[in-house]
């Protein structure tokens, strides 16, 4: 079944994103985009090919559109994933899930009250062929129990690197972009933690702006979070570096993954693995083995692949509604913890607020 889909939203470029991804899709049609932002509007124009709709309402409402997908700023989602689903529109939304944790409860709701589908799209790690087949086989119990867990992402950039011109948006306050790079880049490594295990008993946080447009927008570049599951840790550190070692560079080098650090080590009762995706290695007890050896034929299914599904069979994806709102309770947790100099924040929270709003 083809599905036509409307993009909302054009923030720091994601619209062209899922643009690009979702024309590799058989199965999803393209028909309409929104955006006002005079800075992002005729680009998502150009990546759609459509005269954009007059406003986010005329594209949510749009007897035409069976999928929205939202691009659009964090402080956004929640109105129009409501707006998207009272309308009867399965919702793919683009990371990171939403600026609050109230924000993520109020999507959860929503797609359950309406009874639509939401696959959470944050393709870097749960969606990557080698983690996404990990991820089965930990949950399988391939590997034995958990002893430890940490996993290192960041993006790398020249000393030059123009980010405030670039991506203005991640220097926008909390209260519209739910934070610094915990909320951003951090969203990879958090919501594939909660994926192998769970919410957390309790986080323990500390963050850094080593850039000083960071510094001034009064949000982190880079974070880290200890997470307590009781028998183990499990140890998250996200964020951006500048580093002189790297030559001048402009946005197609900033995108491409040889400029990004994805590290993730898993030590478990029987097994022992270093995950360096990006690197096209998997060391499994000891043994190098490339990613094509490790994956074995396994294929990685894409997100609006599991849209398509949980519209078919009503059974909702594994990066649901309910694993979007578990990360960002995570995060929230540990913004509270950074607030409160590292200090221990029980989970689940019962406070939904931004603490850096």
């Amino acid at each position: 079944m083809r599905y036509r889909v409307g993009v909302l939203g054009n923030c720091c470029t994601h619209g062209e994103f899922v643009v690009a991804a979702l024309r590799e899709e058989t199965g999803a049609e393209l028909v309409a985009g929104w955006e006002a932002d005079p800075r992002r509007a005729p680009a998502l124009a150009a990546a759609l090919g459509v005269e954009l709709a007059e406003s986010p309402e005329a594209l949510i409402d749009d007897p035409g559109i069976d999928v929205v997908a939202l691009s659009c700023n964090p402080c956004d989602k929640a109105r129009w994933v409501e707006g998207a689903a009272a309308a009867g529109k399965h919702v793919f939304l683009n990371k990171p899930f939403a600026e609050s944790l109230d924000s993520a409860r109020r999507i959860e709701a929503a797609v359950e009250r309406h009874g639509v589908q939401l696959v959470h799209d944050i393709v870097v790690t749960r969606f990557h062929p080698v983690t996404a087949k990990l991820l089965g086989e930990v949950r399988a119990g391939l590997y034995g129990e958990p002893l430890h867990h940490a996993h290192s992402f960041a993006m790398t950039f020249s000393l030059d690197f123009p980010l405030a011109d670039l991506w203005p948006e991640r220097l926008d306050p909390p209260a519209r972009s739910g934070g610094g790079e915990l909320t951003n880049l951090g969203c990879y490594p958090i919501d594939y933690m909660v994926a192998l295990w769970g919410l957390p008993r309790s986080v323990q946080a500390k963050s850094v702006a080593t850039w000083a447009e960071y510094r001034d927008a009064g949000v982190e570049s880079f974070g880290q979070i200890v997470a307590d599951y009781g028998s183990f840790f499990a140890v998250v550190a996200a964020g951006k570096q500048r580093l002189r070692s790297l030559p001048s560079m402009g946005l197609a080098e900033a995108l491409t993954p040889g400029n990004w650090h994805n590290v993730l080590e898993l030590q478990l009762a029987d097994a022992n693995l270093t995950v360096l995706p990006y690197a096209d290695l998997v060391l499994l007890n000891g043994e190098a083995l490339t990613a094509e050896r490790y994956l074995g034929g396994f294929r990685c299914e894409t997100p609006f692949e599991q849209l398509a599904r949980a519209i078919e069979t009503g059974v909702p994806p594994d990066s649901s509604a309910a694993a979007g709102r578990a990360g960002v309770e995570v995060t929230m947790a540990a913004y509270r913890s950074i607030a409160g100099g590292g200090a221990v924040v029980p989970l689940p929270l019962a406070d939904g607020g931004n603490p850096l709003a």
